[in-house]
């Protein structure tokens, strides 16, 4: 039983640790947060690793002992956040607290350093130097503050992803935007390990005599977690991309007003649903709140706010509705049947058979085809 789960285990961190080289290294995808991706594998793969080593000395210098490798737990929560904050373009914000612990986490890891100037120059260690009972306290309460740290990342991640969810729903139209659910699965994932770690971190501090090998579940829940990035990593053909920054997404506009302080009268929703219908802007595959609002000479931040008050719905919602109108109406006019599915998403505005699917199931409760054969029977 051992032995399968240690190789399951030992294939995953191999597998993270060339994933890694791939988001660090490739050029075709380099960026910041792919960067921050590949180093988040690699402290992961470290610290499995510790937890996995098949020998205790290098030599004659001790492995085993507290310190004796760089301790980069608290690097693991941060470099995933990092990485999460950068795809949604929100790094700024948290800057301070990435600043700061960042700088705790390298404190932490050098503390190998003078362990390591120990055996060298007195072929002694911190735990041989200090009084064993104060470093053991010390190791539990970095463990502990890691910990900390990741269930205030993996809670902040979430508000996070929610609040991007929101500004897409409000400024884009194709519904392939709308679709992150990698990401949330991504989040979702290191759950299990944290949940793991969190309780061999109470039963140490309730039940220090007891040994139930809550390690080996926690190394389980990094591999399951390594083994679904692969995945996500070779199916997600937007997984390298950066996603799109927010024009919405900013506390003050330009003219010093607050974006929760925009009002919208009857007769600017009037006119923003006119020109819409009109122009037939909906067309456009690409079309954005900011390209839209160009085109008809009105601030987004007004549109926005005239679409979420007055016409209750949000931009996505609202432009997706034109299309499904709009490809009712040529199937209705197809009574032969001459066109296919997809070119009706495709005159009808939608980018992907995908996302005319899913604006159909929204709006009518219906597929494309299931509203073409209920159009047949009544005619």
């Amino acid at each position: 039983m051992h032995s399968a789960i240690y190789f399951i285990l030992w294939a995953a961190l191999l597998q993270g640790f060339f994933l890694a080289l791939i988001y660090i290294f490739s050029k075709r995808h380099r960026s910041v947060a792919n960067t921050l991706l590949g180093l988040f594998l690699i402290t992961i793969t470290v610290e499995a690793l510790k937890a996995n080593l098949p020998v205790d000395r290098i030599v004659n210098y001790s492995i085993a002992e507290y310190f004796s490798l760089p301790e980069v737990k608290l690097f693991i929560p941060l470099l995933f956040f990092h990485f999460v904050l950068e795809k949604l373009g929100n790094s700024g914000r948290y800057r301070y607290f990435l600043k700061v612990n960042y700088l705790l986490a390298v404190l932490i890891s050098g503390i190998t350093l003078y362990n390591l100037y120990l055996f060298l120059t007195e072929s002694s260690s911190i735990v041989k130097k200090l009084d064993f009972s104060l470093v053991d306290s010390a190791h539990l309460l970095l463990q502990s503050y890691a910990f900390l740290i990741t269930v205030f990342v993996l809670l902040t991640i979430f508000k996070e992803i929610r609040k991007y969810q929101r500004l897409v729903q409000n400024e884009f139209s194709d519904y392939a935007m709308l679709q992150i659910k990698w990401l949330w699965g991504f989040t979702l994932m290191l759950i299990p390990a944290t949940l793991f770690w969190g309780a061999e971190l109470f039963r140490i501090v309730v039940w220090p005599d007891r040994q139930p090998n809550l390690v080996v579940f926690i190394l389980l829940g990094v591999a399951l977690f390594l083994y679904y990035l692969s995945y996500q990593a070779y199916g997600q053909p937007n997984f390298f991309d950066q996603m799109p920054k927010s024009v919405l997404d900013n506390e003050k506009t330009s003219l010093g007003i607050s974006r929760d302080n925009y009002r919208c009268d009857e007769e600017d929703s009037f006119r923003i649903q006119q020109l819409m219908a009109d122009n037939m802007y909906y067309l456009d595959h690409n079309l954005t709140i900011t390209s839209f609002a160009q085109q008809i000479a009105i601030s987004p931040r007004l549109i926005s706010a005239c679409i979420n008050q007055n016409l209750g719905q949000n931009f996505n919602e609202w432009v997706n509705g034109f299309r499904v109108k709009k490809a009712q109406e040529l199937i209705q006019n197809d009574r032969k049947n001459k066109l296919s599915i997809e070119g009706i998403g495709q005159e009808s505005g939608f980018k992907s058979r995908s996302a005319l699917y899913a604006a159909f199931k929204n709006k009518l409760g219906c597929s494309p085809g299931e509203f073409r054969k209920s159009n047949v029977s009544i005619h």
